[in-house]
């Protein structure tokens, strides 16, 4: 299974688009019962572009909000790069390992 990203434009930055990403997939977290290896991470340093990162276990659960927006297969982030915004505090970063 593949990480997945999608990437927002300043533009969708500004219109509120990640806080209603970060929104929808803790409400799919949940509904999922809190799976450990689902996790949403986004870029620390949003420059130049701003990206939020799927993990392989979330796109089974998130499928629909990743392709709502246009997100697709990408290489592991890494760890060093990202913030957790939405996962288990204690095992979503073993993922990026």
């Amino acid at each position: 299974m593949s990480w997945y990203e999608v990437v927002l434009s300043s533009e969708q930055l500004s219109e509120g688009v990640s806080e209603k990403i970060q929104s929808d997939f803790e409400a799919l977290f949940v509904k999922a019962g809190t799976v450990p290896e689902m996790a949403l991470f986004c870029d620390t340093f949003p420059v130049p572009q701003f990206s939020m990162y799927f993990s392989p276990v979330a796109v089974l659960h998130a499928s629909d909000l990743i392709s709502g927006y246009s997100g697709a297969a990408c290489e592991k982030p890494n760890a060093s790069e990202v913030t957790l915004l939405v996962g288990d505090e204690n095992s979503a970063w073993d993922l990026l390992e």
